[in-house]
């Protein structure tokens, strides 16, 4: 059991990282988190444990360099948010218990202390992995770094690896086509209202949007898988395989559309789609249902596919290693927002 102690001290710090980053965010106010150099501190921090932590598991040499470029860049991301983000604006920042306001040097002092902490879990674990003997006879396995066999299906495991990295993506891509969407309105392109007050989409653009992750499983699971029946139907034509696909992309799409709608914007906070020709209950309109179906249509005809057959080819080392590292971060951003 001594020879495996060097790598559970290490595995410890760093699961403590992650946690102590997600019990953080969940104790902050999302209207009082700001963009900043602690941003970048924590995401890093989080998805450079989490890829340390894979392949820790799996008894990868990589797991020392991992672990150390993620001690350095979390102390240098850190120094910087200590030396430029601006003061906490939280009320547990901002006043005591008994609500007496804390002076500047109060705030400074709390700042550095809190910075300074942030970093140990992630150095400690870096130094046992570096200088421990039992971590040297433990982490022995190089990278397997071949290419995938595509003719190999994936594994279960993989499907949901897959799926799963899917919707977490699409959320946040999804928000920044939204946010491209809001720019041909101000641009006059297309109809609508610009609204530049709506914080969630503009100042927080690495917030969920969990309707464009379900639309996107749902590409996966159905509208895809639909192509190819639709084609070999129709024996390879795309026109009409394309027609009916874009019509049934259009039901799917505009039905999340309007359930989201139901569920979190029945007093039209966040979009109104009244004023617009063709609407239904202001909650859906045909303008953004023919916008919204157009894209799913071209991520289930080309997007999906092509990185179904990248993934496919691409070392599942390094594709497991990016996931173990995209979990945590994705976890970090639901947990400033929605917790």
């Amino acid at each position: 059991m001594k020879a495996f102690d060097g790598v559970f001290d290490a595995a410890f710090a760093h699961a403590q990282a992650i946690v102590d980053r997600l019990q953080e965010t969940a104790r902050r106010r999302a209207a009082h988190y700001a963009y900043g150099w602690q941003t970048a501190r924590d995401l890093i921090q989080v998805a450079g444990s989490g890829a340390t932590l894979y392949l820790m598991y799996r008894q990868k040499r990589l797991a020392v360099p991992v672990s150390l470029a993620t001690a350095a860049v979390t102390a240098g991301l850190t120094a910087a948010s200590t030396a430029f983000d601006p003061a906490p604006t939280d009320d547990v920042a901002n006043e005591s218990q008994d609500g007496v306001q804390f002076g500047a040097p109060t705030l400074l002092r709390d700042k550095v202390v809190n910075a300074v902490a942030d970093c140990l879990p992630n150095i400690a674990g870096s130094v046992t992995l570096a200088f421990s003997s039992s971590a040297q006879e433990r982490l022995t396995k190089p990278m397997d770094l071949l290419p995938r066999d595509p003719s190999v299906p994936f594994t279960l495991a993989e499907h949901v690896r897959n799926v799963s990295s899917l919707y977490a993506t699409y959320t946040i891509v999804g928000h920044w086509l939204e946010m491209l969407f809001c720019q041909l309105i101000k641009l006059g392109v297309v109809g609508g209202d610009y609204d530049r007050s709506n914080t969630m989409l503009w100042d927080w653009w690495l917030h969920p949007f969990p309707a464009e992750g379900i639309a996107g499983v749902l590409i996966a699971g159905a509208l895809s898988p639909l192509r190819e029946v639709l084609l070999r139907r129709f024996g390879g034509r795309v026109a009409p395989a394309l027609a009916l696909s874009f019509l049934a992309n259009q039901v799917v799409c505009t039905s999340i559309d309007y359930l989201t709608g139901m569920v979190a914007n029945r007093n039209y906070e966040l979009w109104d789609y009244r004023e617009m020709p063709f609407n239904f209950q202001g909650q859906i309109c045909l303008q953004n249902s023919l916008v919204y179906t157009a894209a799913a249509t071209l991520v289930a005809w080309w997007a999906y596919p092509a990185r179904e057959a990248w993934l496919k080819r691409l070392p599942s080392d390094l594709v497991n290693t990016v996931y173990s590292a995209l979990v945590p971060a994705y976890a970090f951003l639901c947990f400033t927002y929605f917790v």
